[in-house]
């Protein structure tokens, strides 16, 4: 039970970190493999659809309205004639669904001491893809509800809008997959449950998840351009619009296959901090002893809190929030206009 413990205890960012890579380190075949059942078939599905219907080349017309150049980005993506590539989408969204949910699940099971191999983690994760799926659904849907806040409510919601959106794309819909899976909650219930575990430590988790969002940019986003531009320059510039896809989907894939699995892991661990800290989980699952396992984690999950809407000062966190990237966003486009002025000066 000693490394149980050691297990649960609250972690600074650092360690969390530290923990994840460490837990992915140990079952990188496990991991990596649950990922790449959902991945290679998703990824084959829409490089099928590219090469059965290929995105036509659309000319860009600098004289175009918006309403054209919305057409013309839509057609040259594939989505206006493209039924292959709307079948691809619809087959990755479900089966990064179905390995979100078994890798939620392989990564409870380890950190608390139970090794449990591929196949086994997709056998026990039940309902929980299809109610991860529907969450997806139910997150768009708030989303759209937060933009509409944002957008027509005066003065509070100018104010409080785009901070309520940031907050819940960013830290929120990251923990409904672990409260699906290891506390068997619906859609609905998962998504207030990730509500009142995020707004425990808005502050801490906005940090965190931009921390991992920055590591991930770094692991996936930046050696993606560098392939894609590498290999074009090697190719050349001859290759058609079909075969840069293709090429930029596998480059994709191989790299999602490596940094998905660690970001999971992630979502997983600051789950478990947060309960650690705020509900006293450690000392219910110590209290188990060798009984602890995932399943303990729906056992000792409290009810849902009956306060839903946010307070005043969660409100004025939020407005921080909106006025702190409102301030970066001016920022960056007088850091353009300044690097602009400068070049045209020379």
């Amino acid at each position: 039970m000693t490394a149980l413990s050691d297990n649960l205890q609250p972690l600074s960012m650092s360690q969390l970190l530290d923990r994840a890579i460490r837990l992915y380190r140990s079952n990188f075949l496990v991991f990596v493999g649950i990922v790449a059942l959902a991945q290679i078939p998703a990824t084959a599905v829409n490089m099928i659809g590219l090469w059965l219907a290929p995105a036509p080349d659309v000319a860009f017309n600098p004289s175009a309205s918006i309403t054209d150049l919305w057409l013309e980005i839509a057609e040259s993506s594939g989505f206006g004639n493209n039924p292959w590539l709307w079948l691809g989408r619809l087959v990755t969204l479900l089966l990064v669904q179905l390995a979100t949910a078994a890798m939620t699940k392989a990564v409870a099971e380890n950190y608390l001491g139970h090794k449990i191999g591929l196949f086994e983690a997709y056998q026990r994760i039940g309902r929980s893809g299809v109610a991860l799926l529907v969450a997806t659904f139910l997150g768009i849907l708030v989303m759209l509800g937060l933009v509409i806040w944002w957008v027509v409510v005066p003065c509070i919601g100018w104010i409080s809008g785009l901070g309520m959106l940031f907050f819940f794309a960013l830290v929120i819909l990251p923990l409904v997959a672990p409260i699906i899976v290891l506390e068997h909650r619906s859609a609905g219930q998962a998504i207030q449950r990730a509500w009142d575990l995020a707004r425990r430590r808005i502050w801490w988790l906005i940090g965190f998840m931009l921390l991992l969002g920055l590591f991930g940019q770094l692991v996936v986003t930046g050696p993606a351009f560098l392939s894609i531009f590498l290999v074009e320059s090697v190719v050349g510039s001859g290759v058609n619009a079909t075969t840069a896809s293709l090429i930029q989907q596998v480059i994709v894939l191989l790299l999602n296959l490596i940094y998905l699995p660690l970001q999971l892991t992630c979502d997983t661990l600051h789950y478990f901090d947060i309960r650690v800290r705020t509900e006293g989980f450690d000392l219910a699952v110590l209290a188990l002893s060798d009984r602890a396992e995932s399943e303990t984690v729906q056992a000792t999950a409290p009810p849902l809190e009956k306060s839903v809407l946010p307070r005043w000062e969660e409100v004025g966190y939020f407005s921080l929030i909106t006025v702190a990237i409102a301030v970066l966003y001016i920022a960056i486009i007088l850091i353009f206009l300044v690097a602009a002025l400068g070049l045209g000066g020379l």
